[in-house]
């Protein structure tokens, strides 16, 4: 895989960054509606298991708190499966496995960068969708959620009509993007990026982070993009400090993604 930088927010001193949130808190707390907010987490760009997979994973295992996991089908075997399978067992309870793409791979020439993109051929896709569905199937049985998120959170109307006909009973992209969600596939959109904050000081990846969650705290809903590869010790210690503020909070209610889903 290729490098992955840190965030500039991450370069702060953990201990700071911490006082900082923590004091901010109150504030937030005041925005959250009467009613509530849901809050969910999902991790993108999952196949090679590593230490900092683990270590993600791990800060999710001690809070006990929910992990929506998007797999790329062409990223993972067996072997990495049964890897997988060591770090988040023997309770599979909290992940959310489901499908991100098939090869994760930027297939338009110009523009914005999509997996399954306006110059895609739909029989391809539909090709491309149905050998990752299988193979994730057959990898993970029954702990695979038949979810897909589109890397780079977007993908065409054919691209989720496709999807809606294979099966897949939902989506999850970023809020805001076209086009809208198919009848039949909801779309449970993430709102707070945590690592992927393009910012030029770590000053300023703190304003961008907090902006991020008080606009979706005045919301009904929350959910954090995560990426590990992008992780490094300080994103660790702070998103541990953040999972268990968030439970400390009445009004935010963490939830499992496919929980979510339209009853």
């Amino acid at each position: 895989m290729s490098y992955r930088p840190i965030s500039s927010i991450w370069k702060n001193n953990i201990s700071d960054l911490i006082e900082t949130f923590e004091i901010w808190w109150e504030k937030l707390s005041e925005l959250i509606p009467e009613k509530g907010c849901d809050v969910f987490f999902r991790a993108d760009d999952i196949g090679y298991p590593g230490k900092q997979f683990s270590a993600m994973i791990e800060v999710f295992q001690k809070n006990k708190v929910p992990l929506a996991l998007a797999v790329v089908p062409t990223w993972v075997n067996q072997t990495r499966v049964q890897k997988l399978y060591e770090t988040l067992g023997p309770d599979m309870s909290l992940w959310c496995l489901h499908q991100h793409g098939y090869k994760h791979t930027n297939q338009e020439k110009v523009g914005k960068k999509f997996e399954f993109g306006p110059s895609r051929d739909i029989k391809k896709v539909l090709a491309e969708l149905t050998k990752g569905k299988l193979k994730m199937n057959k990898l993970l049985g029954n702990d695979m959620c038949q979810i897909f998120t589109p890397p780079w959170n977007r993908c065409t109307e054919e691209t989720m009509t496709t999807l809606r006909e294979l099966g897949f009973i939902a989506i999850s992209r970023s809020i805001n993007v076209a086009p809208f969600p198919l009848k039949g596939l909801p779309d449970l959109p993430i709102n707070i990026d945590l690592h992927t904050i393009k910012e030029k000081n770590p000053e300023a990846g703190i304003l961008n982070l907090m902006d991020q969650i008080e606009n979706a705290v005045q919301t009904d809903y929350a959910g954090f993009m995560l990426h590990h590869q992008r992780m490094n010790k300080t994103s660790v210690r702070f998103l541990d400090f953040l999972l268990a503020r968030i439970a400390e909070t009445p009004s935010l209610r963490i939830q499992d993604m496919r929980d979510m889903l339209p009853k």
